[in-house]
């Protein structure tokens, strides 16, 4: 397989990826009514750490080569603070505009956190696909901007968005050392598990044994974390991990969508418009790599 073919297989992988992730926020509005977003957070990371290390037993083959230190604790602590971030700030301002600010401030943060880290310097192709899908997003968020913000929830979706460039950056160093995507998504999400395990009793744990809570967990335990996170490393693997975080602004079109069509919200042809802007922008990365 050709080094293009490599690039092209790994954008589809975070494509996919993004699709998953798009589900989170949707999830936790239907089923988290009422639960602190830290207790469903971090259980959501426990269960997806679970997850992850039991399909790194079946697929692992090489298990000689380690995740150095430094990078499995900067990856850990990132997708931590994301994933605490991410879910208060979906409380706080609502689907859209914390999944929109989360992952539209991810690959700005990404590409100053590669070159300062790893001096890596984006292309072009990643600048103008980066302007493309912001743009969308801008347009996306214009609607919302109208009817107030909740300035606390932007914050913490920015340091969300942050979080993630740090996760990106990190994995992506990791990868490069030769170490398997699955093997590193776990090794990840298990030390972030550790690391906010005490939130998830904020809320007691009642929660977690009723039906919507159960549910709520185990899709966001296995769907959006144990499968996303094994695409997105997959994908991770084959590409630049600025490319990576523009890629996965298939996320908050996702988030979007699923907004509109499962929790009635709407948009005006301006949104709709910002919402073909970002698939524009994501394609366009896709195609040229």
């Amino acid at each position: 397989m050709s080094e293009s073919d490599h690039q092209k297989f790994g954008s589809l992988g975070i494509l996919a990826a993004g699709i998953c992730f798009g589900t989170t926020g949707t999830s936790q509005t239907l089923l988290a009514k009422g639960i602190s977003p830290l207790a469903v957070a971090s259980t959501r990371l426990f269960v997806g750490a679970l997850t992850l290390l039991l399909i790194a037993r079946l697929t692992t083959t090489n298990k000689r080569v380690r995740i150095a230190r430094s990078d499995l604790w900067t990856s850990g602590l990132g997708i931590a603070i994301y994933q605490l971030s991410f879910f208060s700030s979906v409380k706080l301002t609502g689907v859209p505009i914390a999944t929109i600010t989360a992952l539209g401030s991810a690959p700005i943060f990404t590409g100053i956190v590669a070159f300062i880290m790893v001096k890596e310097r984006p292309k072009r192709v990643w600048f103008i696909a980066t302007v493309i899908t912001t743009a969308g997003i801008v347009l996306l968020n214009l609607q919302h901007s109208e009817k107030g913000v909740n300035l606390f929830g932007v914050l913490l979706a920015l340091v969300a968005g942050l979080g993630f460039a740090f996760f990106n950056v990190t994995s992506r160093r990791a990868l490069n050392s030769g170490v398997e995507p699955v093997r590193l998504a776990a090794s990840v999400f298990s030390l972030a598990a550790i690391a906010v395990f005490p939130f998830c009793f904020v809320a007691g744990t009642h929660w977690i044994f009723t039906i919507k809570g159960a549910s709520l967990i185990l899709w966001l335990g296995i769907f959006t974390t144990g499968l996303g996170y094994t695409l997105y490393a997959y994908g991770l693997k084959r590409v630049h991990s600025s490319t990576a975080s523009t890629l996965v602004l298939a996320e908050p079109a996702t988030a979007t969508l699923l907004a509109v069509v499962v929790l009635g919200n709407s948009l005006n042809v301006t949104s709709w418009f910002g919402i073909g802007t970002v698939i524009a922008g994501l394609l366009y990365l896709a195609m040229r790599g």
